[in-house]
């Protein structure tokens, strides 16, 4: 595979564990938040993953570069890298969902946004959910930097090799 696909594959990771932290923390900001601008309590949003074949992404300059994995050689050759039909994978955000399971009631009817009978409607956000979903992301992000670094790691070796 060649170097630029690993800097490129490891970005898209970045980029959706950090749009994923975002709207958890989104949800830790509102989490008592009883009013939107839609009308009720804040929802919970979460995001989906999906997984695309990761030439689909490369925009079109790439896909014309010369890639160490040529998907377009000819099966008449044994020895053509498109017989090992790697499975290279990519994550991109799919979309943003809301959650939508049952606001928290609690009694307050001096609270500006009660019903009739006392009651007010609180997003439906578990803190503990949201912190272990956070660590999760982060933990996920880490794991993208580290295969970052392995690749520019491999790639400075080699450039070296070639110097010396």
């Amino acid at each position: 595979m060649a170097f630029l696909s690993d800097f490129d594959i490891s970005g898209y990771g970045l980029s959706a564990q950090r749009f994923r932290m975002n709207i958890i923390s989104s949800n830790i900001a509102n989490a008592n938040t009883t009013r939107t601008s839609e009308g009720g309590p804040y929802q919970r949003r979460e995001v989906v993953f999906k997984t695309v074949d990761f030439d689909n992404v490369l925009n079109s300059e790439l896909k014309d570069s010369n890639n160490m994995l040529d998907y377009e050689n000819p099966l008449d050759d044994p020895f053509s890298q498109k017989n090992a039909n790697p499975a290279i994978m990519t994550v991109v955000v799919d979309k943003v969902v809301r959650d939508d399971s049952d606001f928290r009631l609690k009694y307050d009817p001096s609270h500006p946004d009660s019903n009739g009978e006392g009651y007010v409607a609180y997003p439906n956000i578990n803190p503990v959910i949201e912190m272990a979903d956070l660590i999760e992301a982060t933990r996920a992000y880490q794991a993208n930097v580290a295969a970052f670094q392995s690749a520019k790691n491999m790639a400075n070796s080699s450039i070296d090799m070639m110097k010396g």
